[in-house]
């Protein structure tokens, strides 16, 4: 396994838009979490820079992060319909290796985003939370892992995308628009069906912060939507990215390898 994944990183070094999209995920996360915290309303005497403390910064700045969790899908999506559209899939398969190591090779690539995306966010809540002035360290550190899983569900639904329409453009397309009609979808159908759905569970699992962090400091809980519960949402998303992953693997088994 950890061959297949030093072929994906090879193959990734030269590759521009894999720096320009993670290069944007790391300068623009703590810039625009920054930002947030500086914000002064005179009308709203509310101290924004409380989003910095323990633990209050785990849950402020994975629900920062994850805004970019759709630009990091479009980067998988991106990279696995090019194996099909310079034939590199093709050759691998002529060359001996199977379907399936395709298919783990792609799920080792996502998973180590993911796990980039989350140490990098460990270690900007870190330097906030330290230079803010401390807190409890490990307190809510959860929301850490729980961005982790948000971030293989997204990439685990491009994955999806990718092996079925191949096509890059198209499946950008795909990805973006597949996030409006789950929400129509949903506007159709009972409250009690439609927070089951993949999206609507995956977006929700960094919650909004709470009322003490940030953008809600000081208001009353009471003002806060009621959403299904994170514990029971985390184990539905974690279904989801394994049945994500062997659908793709299914859907790939079932078509030729042009």
């Amino acid at each position: 396994m950890i061959n297949l994944l030093q072929i994906e990183y090879k193959k990734l070094i030269p590759y521009t838009t894999f720096w320009v999209i993670f290069g944007l995920f790391f300068v623009f996360t703590p810039i625009v979490f920054y930002g947030v915290g500086q914000i002064k309303i005179e009308a709203f005497p509310i101290d924004f820079a409380t989003m910095y403390n323990f633990p209050d910064v785990w849950n402020n700045i994975t629900y920062i992060g994850s805004w970019f969790n759709l630009l990091i899908g479009m980067l998988l999506l991106i990279l696995v319909c090019n194996e099909f559209t310079f034939k590199t899939f093709r050759q691998h398969v002529i060359d001996g290796n199977s379907k399936a190591n395709f298919i783990v090779s792609k799920i080792l690539l996502l998973t180590s985003f993911a796990l980039i995306s989350s140490i990098y966010l460990f270690l900007l809540g870190a330097l906030f939370g330290f230079t803010s002035g401390g807190g409890n360290f490990l307190t809510d550190i959860k929301y850490l892992f729980i961005y982790f899983i948000q971030a293989l569900g997204y990439m685990s639904i491009a994955l999806i995308i990718a092996v079925l329409i191949r096509s890059s453009a198209l499946a950008i397309i795909t990805f973006i628009c597949s996030i409006f009609a789950e929400s129509i979808i949903r506007s159709l159908i009972p409250d009690a069906i439609d927070q089951y759905f993949p999206m609507k569970i995956i977006s929700n699992l960094t919650p909004f912060p709470t009322p003490k962090g940030l953008m809600m400091a000081g208001m009353n809980n009471s003002v806060m939507p009621e959403v299904t519960n994170l514990g029971s949402s985390l184990i539905i998303a974690v279904i989801y990215v394994f049945a994500f992953w062997g659908i793709s693997y299914f859907i790939l088994t079932k078509r030729d390898i042009k």
